[in-house]
């Protein structure tokens, strides 16, 4: 009688056990793999600057690291020493105007006649105090996501070396390829997302300026901190400044209304264009269809991430392919 192999051999079991036991790992420590994701896709985008400065200017390596990230910090130190004091004095008389906008709207007026921001947000601000574990949290991923960053761009090359000796010698070289390309669209892609961010807040700045909107400083900068969002951040941050500007008068709010989508087009056709040069080039559908994804599985971290993780799937997939191609047996 003719007797068959069971096709699951304690091999292949004892592979499926040693996967599941990893993915269980990995999921119990989600938290610190989303951390260690965004200190290497922030790795990437500041190596190449770093590199530069190590190689032409020939500065050591730590300097080089030192200097990038102090220069990569004077945005943010700008934003919380000059705008953030002014933000904060007119936020509250911002969201008055919101208010007392919102309630006038005739389709949703009724629905928001009880309801006041100012009121909801000192409501909770004992809520707020009380979470304090989950500031501290919040504060040391923060941190932990810069020091971790930091370390990465500096034992980049190291790193790198150490990753690829796992993998056999004849294979280096293919993989290698593919995690600079890899490396290389995600840090395009943070690079050029900042740069449109700081590009959006300074022409809406001016543009709300020059049409005497009030409170453009904190309309401008929430439009440009909204714009890091992919495809629906333009579209959220116009939001509150058409609130206020049509609470004034109906020629000012459609003013506004042309301001954002006049630059929105300017965006789209001629500032990301230049800026990512084809890096992300995506089907509008998929790019989409990436932040619905990465929204729902991680939040706001997720919708960020999300088109690099799309653009970098074409070079996933051809490695794979090329892959399965070299490592394919003749047939006798």
């Amino acid at each position: 009688m003719e007797t068959r192999e069971h096709p699951l051999s304690w091999e292949a079991i004892s592979r499926i056990v040693l996967v599941s036991i990893v993915l269980l790992l990995v999921w119990q420590a989600l938290g610190a793999v989303v951390d260690i994701v965004i200190a290497l896709v922030l790795a990437a985008s500041l190596y190449p600057l770093v590199h530069a400065l190590h190689t032409k200017l020939r500065l050591p390596m730590l300097l080089s690291t030192f200097i990038v990230f102090l220069i990569s910090l004077i945005p943010f130190l700008f934003i919380g020493f000059t705008i953030a004091p002014n933000v904060s004095d007119q936020l509250p008389q911002l969201l008055a105007s919101i208010d007392s906008t919102v309630s006038q709207l005739p389709l949703v007026g009724h629905a928001f006649e009880n309801f006041s921001i100012v009121q909801y947000i000192e409501s909770h601000s004992g809520d707020i105090l009380a979470s304090s574990g989950n500031i501290i949290m919040i504060a040391f991923s923060v941190i932990s996501i810069l020091v971790l960053t930091f370390y990465f761009v500096y034992d980049y090359e190291r790193l790198f070396k150490l990753f690829l000796s796992i993998f056999p010698y004849k294979e280096k070289a293919k993989l290698r390829g593919f995690l600079e390309e890899v490396a290389k669209v995600m840090g395009l892609y943070i690079r050029g997302n900042l740069l449109i961010s700081c590009i959006t807040f300074f022409i809406i700045f001016i543009g709300l300026l020059a049409l005497k909107v009030p409170f453009a400083l904190p309309l401008a900068l929430f439009a440009g901190i909204l714009d890091l969002l992919p495809l629906v951040g333009s579209t959220l941050g116009s939001i509150p400044a058409l609130l206020v500007a049509f609470s004034l008068s109906p020629a000012l709010g459609f003013s506004v209304l042309v301001l954002h989508l006049a630059y929105q087009q300017i965006e789209n056709t001629i500032i990301c264009p230049a800026i990512y040069n084809k890096a992300l080039n995506l089907y509008p559908a998929l790019g989409f269809l990436a932040v619905l994804v990465g929204a729902s599985l991680f939040g706001i971290v997720g919708a960020f991430l999300a088109l690099p993780v799309a653009a970098s799937i074409p070079v996933i997939v051809n490695y794979l392919e090329n892959y399965s191609e070299r490592h394919q047996h003749p047939v006798v």
